[in-house]
């Protein structure tokens, strides 16, 4: 008795770090499509930070979490994720950007009561020399940025980037900082590459025919030679499953891709609506940079809903 129910307490833990990770390594590729859309404009504006906040709807990034009580803990995944960019910059560009996602995704957290950023002595120097480059360029947005999350308490200082402890939630999620930034673009090139492949029905019917000719000299050559025994090929079938697959799994993302801007926003923000987690809505007001749009603020309300 006591053993099934060690077992089914590893089983479950198991099973949440893995929801975990999963979670993870998917904002992770919206990070890099957004920081890359970001570097594209070669800008250190806000305000051009913000148009594509709004393009991609990154207001409802948590959204998706089905999980209310894992809610605190992917914002602080989040907040590390977004960490790294600043730490690893591939260009300027990239870095003075993720300073602002890291911004935007602390004061649009669904929670009621609000995660810190956790710095380190190593992170804090990091961005303190970024704000400082900006300073000398003259592009002031994240000077009032920096200085707003400081003044309103957004930090809080660390000696190591997660938190320790004997636990194993704590122990099987710690990892040192390593530079996996900007990786998954591989991995989505190849997805969109197998999309093509099995929606051009040319190369289907090439395949197939190869495939076929392929399989009948084989049963040539085995009837010449005993020791040769045919096999049949099932690749074709396993390209239709696999292919049925990626479109039941990717339905919402083709359904948008076919509609106008103004459908594909409604489509998100009602799914995002029909979450049942009650501490997404009304228990909060959640501050951002149209709070702070007044005379004396470089900032403006481009961040809006």
């Amino acid at each position: 008795m006591e053993n099934n129910r060690g077992r089914r307490l590893e089983q479950k833990i198991n099973w949440l770090y893995q929801y975990d990770k999963e979670l993870a390594s998917a904002f992770k590729v919206d990070c890099d499509e957004f920081l890359e859309e970001f570097e594209k404009l070669q800008s250190f504006r806000f305000s051009d930070f913000s148009k594509i906040w709004q393009e991609k709807n990154f207001t409802y990034v948590f959204a998706g979490q089905n999980y209310a009580l894992l809610l605190e803990e992917f914002c602080q995944n989040c907040f590390h994720n977004v960490k790294k960019y600043i730490m690893f910059p591939r260009t300027l560009f990239t870095q003075i950007g993720a300073f602002y996602l890291l911004y935007g995704l602390y004061y649009k957290q669904p929670l009621k009561e609000w995660i810190k950023v956790r710095l380190t002595l190593e992170e804090y120097q990091k961005i303190f020399e970024l704000v400082q480059e900006m300073k000398s360029r003259r592009e002031l947005d994240s000077v009032y940025i920096f200085a707003k999350m400081k003044v309103e308490d957004a930090f809080l200082y660390v000696a190591t980037q997660t938190p320790l402890g004997p636990e194993d939630k704590f122990v099987k999620r710690w990892q040192p900082y390593y530079n996996d930034t900007f990786t998954s673009s591989n991995t989505q090139s190849s997805l969109a590459k197998f999309h093509g492949i099995c929606k051009s029905s040319d190369l289907i019917d090439k395949l197939k025919n190869t495939n076929d000719e392929y399989q009948e000299l084989l049963r040539q050559y085995s009837a010449k030679c005993p020791g040769v025994s045919a096999f049949p090929s099932t690749i074709i079938g396993d390209l239709q499953n696999a292919y049925s697959q990626f479109q039941r799994e990717t339905p919402a993302e083709e359904e948008e891709e076919e509609q106008g801007p103004v459908q594909a926003k409604r489509l998100i923000k009602n799914r995002a609506m029909a979450n049942k987690n009650a501490v997404y809505r009304g228990c909060k007001k959640v501050k951002t940079a149209v709070d702070m749009n007044t005379n004396d603020s470089p900032i403006s309300s481009e961040m809006s809903d």
